[in-house]
């Protein structure tokens, strides 16, 4: 009996008292990715792109010898089904890190639930300056509209407008993109002569339109999508308001131009930007081109690629998979860490920097605005 004891105490050292990860023979991270529902057109840029990196981490060795792998969770594009998925991954699956939903609505409505339940949450699309404010165990590899609301109101003040009207698309990432835009321009001496919000999916935009008509700015500042953009640009058109529109980087889409038509030309907009001609960007190019030959680059991929390759860098080096440890690798990881994306080097609330440039259309194309 004596012996039996002895031996259970020491099985016990050697695997109870080891963390979970270990004994696993993968290792596994959560994702709510919208597989269904109206962000589902780039749900599956998203996963695939993720996928990609996932081939190249677990090409290398995986994580300290084991393969990673990515559980996926359908949130059908909304708050309420991130919220659900978000809570599954949690408490049933119990993984400590979980790739955050696109659409900064539906991140804002999950980030409360992961940091009460000291979970890490990485975000690779969802731009709300409201973010930074979600907690301790929250990051995302994507810039802050704290960033973007700066380059759009240094926009307007570089082309000399004083004056502009303000309009932009009536949820988190709209208001927190728009209040940071007013703090800066105003700042600045700009004058807002009126603003509002627009709601998302709307056909007829025609009442905006006579409002800005009403205000007569030279310049309107309309931090928008692009179906909403296209629709405010056509129907401006069609009521011959003739102003300079200025816009943000969830507009710069060829679907935009589209959309719109000749209406579209001469808007000029910012966007966070990074450069193309680096071996990283034309290494995840060939290697998309590889995976998926019959499929275009999606429009976010590249973050959510590096999403992948950050967070397995810091796996790599986290002493556990206690979401604590793991927090502190990933401050160590991205470090100047320079992905496709840029420096993905975290400050003090989990968020990176970002290089800002800006965009116009352009003989029914859109282009560089120098």
């Amino acid at each position: 009996m004596k012996k039996y004891i002895l031996l259970l105490a020491a099985f016990c050292f050697v695997w109870c008292g080891a963390p979970v990860w270990a004994q696993s023979p993968e290792v596994v991270v959560g994702s709510v990715t919208p597989l269904t529902g109206k962000l589902s057109v780039y749900g599956e840029g998203f996963q695939q792109a993720m996928n990609l990196a996932l081939d190249e981490v677990n090409a290398e060795g995986g994580i300290n010898g084991k393969p990673m792998k990515i559980f996926f969770e359908d949130n059908n594009s909304t708050s309420k089904g991130s919220v659900s998925a978000i809570q599954k991954l949690i408490t049933v699956n119990k993984f400590p890190l979980i790739f955050g939903p696109a659409a900064s609505s539906n991140f804002l409505a999950v980030c409360p639930i992961a940091q009460q339940n000291r979970t890490i949450l990485i975000g690779a699309e969802s731009a709300a300056a409201d973010i930074t404010k979600c907690g301790s165990y929250v990051f995302r590899v994507f810039p802050s509209d704290l960033l973007q609301g700066i380059g759009v109101a240094e926009l307007a003040e570089s082309l000399g407008y004083k004056e502009v009207v303000l309009t932009y698309v009536n949820n988190d990432w709209g208001v927190g993109l728009a209040d940071v835009f007013k703090e800066k321009f105003t700042a600045k001496g700009g004058t807002i002569i009126d603003e509002f919000p627009h709601d998302e999916g709307k056909t007829d935009y025609r009442s905006e339109i006579l409002r800005i008509k009403k205000a007569n700015p030279k310049a309107v500042v309309n931090l928008t999508y692009i179906k909403e953009g296209a629709m405010l640009l056509r129907q401006a058109y069609e009521a011959n308001v003739t102003v300079q529109w200025l816009m943000g980087s969830a507009s710069k889409s060829p679907k935009l131009v589209e959309l719109a038509g000749g209406a579209a030309e001469g808007v000029i907009g910012t966007y966070p930007t990074f450069s193309q001609e680096t071996p990283a960007y034309q290494a995840y190019k060939s290697a998309w081109e590889a995976k998926y030959p019959d499929k275009k680059m999606p429009i976010f991929g590249e973050y959510n690629y590096d999403m992948v390759k950050l967070t397995a860098r810091a796996l790599r080096l986290a002493k556990s998979m206690d979401p604590d440890d793991i927090r502190a690798a990933l401050f160590e990881a991205g470090k100047g860490y320079v992905g496709v994306t840029g420096d993905k080097t975290f400050d003090e609330n989990g968020d990176v920097g970002a290089v800002y440039g800006r965009w116009t259309v352009k003989d029914g194309a859109i282009t560089d605005y120098k």
